[in-house]
Formats: C-alpha cells, sequence, structure tokens
C-alpha cells in the first residue's frame, strides 16, 4: 500500500513538475509574439527607455500588474513625450491575451535571471547612495520590500533592487499623488506621503543600483 501511494505522490509530483515547465515555455512565447518584448527587452531584462526590468520579479506581483492593466485598475501618469499614459500600450494589447495567457507571462517572467542594474550618469556618490538608502529604512520600506529592495516579504509586493531609477520615481509619485492605488498600492499611501520629491529621488537613485542578479 504504501508502494503504491509512494508512486501515486511521485507521478504527481512529476505531472506538476512537467506542467511548469510546459507553461514557461508557452510564457516566453507570448512573451516574445505579443509585443511585450518590444518594451521590456529579451527575457524581461532588457527594457526601453524607462520601463521596468520584469525578469525575476515576484510571479504573483507581476500576474496582479497584468490583469489590473488590462482591467483598467491601474492607471499610470502621462509620459511628457506622447501626451498619453505610459500603461496604454500595454493597456491596449491586453484584448489579444486571455487570462491563461497572462498567466503563463507571468511565470515565464518569474523564472528569468533577474537583471544587472542600468548605469546612472552621472554615477551617485556614495553619499547619494547613503542618503537613499537611510530614507528607505526611516520610511519602513524594509518591511515589505526587504533589506535593499532584494526580496519582498509577500509575493503580491514587488522586489524594488535593480528597478530603473526612473521608472522608481514615477511609481512613487504616482502612489503618493493618489493616481496609482490598483492592488497593494493604496497600503503604501500613509508611508508614501511623507516623501517629497527629494526623498522619492534618492530612494530611487539608492534602489535603482542594487545588484540582485549577483549571487
Amino acid at each position: 500500500m504504501r508502494k503504491l501511494l509512494f508512486t501515486a505522490f511521485a507521478s504527481l509530483a512529476l505531472f506538476a513538475v512537467s506542467a511548469a515547465a510546459d507553461d514557461v515555455a508557452d510564457g516566453e512565447k507570448l512573451y516574445k509574439t505579443k509585443t511585450c518584448m518590444a518594451c521590456h527587452g529579451s527575457k524581461g531584462a532588457r527594457p526601453i527607455q524607462s520601463y521596468p526590468a520584469v525578469a525575476g520579479q515576484n510571479e504573483k506581483y507581476i500576474l496582479t500588474q497584468l490583469q489590473d492593466i488590462k482591467s483598467g485598475k491601474r492607471v499610470a501618469s502621462k509620459d511628457p513625450a506622447t501626451g498619453h499614459p505610459y500603461t496604454e500600450g500595454m493597456a491596449a494589447v491586453m484584448h489579444i491575451l486571455t487570462d491563461d495567457d497572462l498567466k503563463k507571462i507571468a511565470k515565464y517572467l518569474a523564472a528569468q535571471p533577474p537583471a544587472k542594474p542600468k548605469a546612472i550618469e552621472p554615477a551617485p556618490s556614495a553619499e547619494d547612495l547613503a542618503n537613499g538608502a537611510a530614507t528607505y529604512k526611516k520610511l519602513g520600506c524594509v518591511a515589505c520590500h526587504g533589506v535593499d529592495g532584494k526580496k519582498a516579504s509577500v509575493p503580491t509586493y514587488p522586489n524594488l533592487a535593480g528597478l530603473q531609477r526612473d521608472y522608481l520615481v514615477r511609481q512613487m509619485t504616482d502612489m503618493r499623488d493618489g493616481l496609482r492605488v490598483n492592488g497593494q498600492s493604496k497600503l503604501m499611501l500613509n508611508i508614501i506621503k511623507k516623501a517629497d520629491d527629494a526623498a522619492i529621488q534618492a530612494m530611487a537613485t539608492y534602489l535603482s543600483q542594487i545588484d540582485r542578479s549577483a549571487k
């Protein structure tokens, strides 16, 4: 009896691993063919402009953001170059993706190695980085996003380390100003409202230079 149970559990485990691998492979195909790569780059690690690097991000966080952009719950400030919200491009193609497609894309991106930080010109000084780190800790960001932003405490929160500075500034500002309130974002309001533009810039500079890809 025990042998039969062991065999059954082993078979289920192998099936689950195989199914997960299939989802990742399907997610890769969808990512490459449904315009995602145009903005977020190869494997989600080489984004253009100030779009986020999504490689190695928490799967549940990626999925909830994709779902919220599709439903219109996540809105964004306007790109001064175009006059349109930063999320508009993604929202426009969401009709060609099913909920199952979104789950597979999230699983694929979460399985990719995180991107290396993008260098800032001019390079921030040690004082700039220390100021950002102190502000990050003072506001209590560590509680949800982890030490140095490398590992969020909850799967639906994002890892912040290594994200582009301009993207981080925009998201923190949008949350502080009450524009982005989807999902868990509204929980940040009481914290981020204490940060002025200089504090947000300092934290974004600090977090953007932390290498989450390093082993």
